[in-house]
């Protein structure tokens, strides 16, 4: 079986459903808003998600350990519900097909391929101020991944979230992994993930808090200040000296 075939038995549902969107919007539409779900089945860990996006933000998934919706945030849930028990049934069904798929390809394995590591900020840092680290993986496949938190190589896990996988067009998966935290000079955090497209297991990524460049500004300012102030000063002394010249030359004509 080829690459195609192996991601179109492990995304069924999810590739239909995008498939609906991209016919059923062009340029010549405007549209304000996007509902979409992604869901697949996988034999691998985790065995599968169920999950909604409007505009491209994580609205809820369903929990399939414990067969319950969570919100990516609580607000949400006051506005609307969901019933787990809904997922179930469009799961087993994506199961059932990927067995089928399974024996008809003889067991084939789906070819790995490595995600794209990156870690940034969600706003520009100060430092001694509380801040959110953002490490993105993306472009992986299958949806199986770890990633985790070190901070001055100690592993960290207070204020540590996480999201599911997101799904793009080409089947391809993206993960984040959030640290809310106050970054102080010299810490140096990593992102720490492991993927089996990687050659190297576990691959770290480093972020470093930049020192500010407040204190080195203020010091040209106030060269440059100092230096203006000089020039404004020998200014007025040369026209002092100009006036004080004419005034003996005068002075000494009339005598």
């Amino acid at each position: 079986m080829d690459n195609m075939s192996q991601r179109q038995h492990l995304h069924l549902g999810y590739l239909y459903l995008i498939c609906v969107l991209f016919l059923n919007i062009s340029p010549s539409v405007e549209v304000s808003n996007v509902l979409t779900s992604s869901d697949f089945v996988q034999t691998l860990e985790p065995t599968g998600e169920y999950m909604f996006q409007m505009d491209k933000d994580e609205m809820f998934y369903v929990d399939l350990a414990e067969k319950q919706t969570r919100w990516r945030l609580p607000e949400f849930g006051e506005f609307t519900s969901f019933e787990a028990a809904a997922a179930l049934p469009e799961l087993a069904v994506m199961k059932y097909n990927l067995d089928i798929w399974k024996a008809r390809s003889n067991n084939t394995k789906a070819t790995y391929v490595a995600p794209d590591i990156y870690v940034f900020t969600k706003e520009p840092v100060i430092l001694g101020e509380p801040s959110t680290l953002i490490c993105l993986t993306t472009k992986f496949f299958p949806p199986v991944i770890k990633m985790s938190w070190l901070k001055n190589n100690q592993p960290v896990t207070a204020g540590v979230s996480e999201t599911d996988f997101y799904p793009a067009p080409d089947g391809s998966f993206s993960k984040f992994l959030y640290l809310a935290e106050i970054p102080k000079q010299g810490d140096v955090y990593t992102c720490s993930v492991e993927h089996a497209g990687l050659s190297v297991n576990p691959t770290n990524k480093f972020w470093r808090p930049e020192v500010p460049h407040h204190d080195s500004e203020m010091s040209e300012n106030i060269v440059c200040g100092l230096g203006l102030a000089f020039g404004i000063i020998g200014i007025i002394a040369g026209i002092a000296l100009i006036c004080k010249g004419k005034k003996n030359m005068t002075q000494g004509r009339g005598h």
